[in-house]
């Protein structure tokens, strides 16, 4: 599966998101990593386009600088199963995110 997210900037200042757990198979230009990405300027987008591939499991994402990185941005990506990869528990019933933050 290849998760696409356009990344619209409407702050006053850069950003960059994270996609904290999830391995960039190939493509660590997509990470959301100063370093390996430049910030997305004010006024700004870019598009995040990466693999999860065999990556069963809960994940987040959440800014990587600057005071996004601290107060705001972040939520959870739950990743299933593909129908052909057998799992070695029984399905959920349902999953319920919950994020804490202080």
């Amino acid at each position: 599966m290849i998760i696409v997210v356009n990344v619209i900037n409407n702050l006053d200042e850069d950003v960059l998101v994270n996609w904290l757990r999830i391995q960039m198979r190939h493509n660590s230009l997509q990470d959301g990593v100063m370093g390996t990405n430049c910030p997305i300027n004010p006024n700004g987008n870019f598009t995040y386009q990466f693999q999860v591939k065999d990556q069963i499991g809960s994940f987040f994402y959440s800014p990587s600088i600057n005071s996004p990185r601290a107060s705001s941005g972040y939520g959870p990506i739950i990743v299933n199963t593909r129908a052909m990869i057998p799992l070695p528990y029984a399905v959920p019933y349902g999953d319920i995110p919950s994020m804490i933050s202080d």
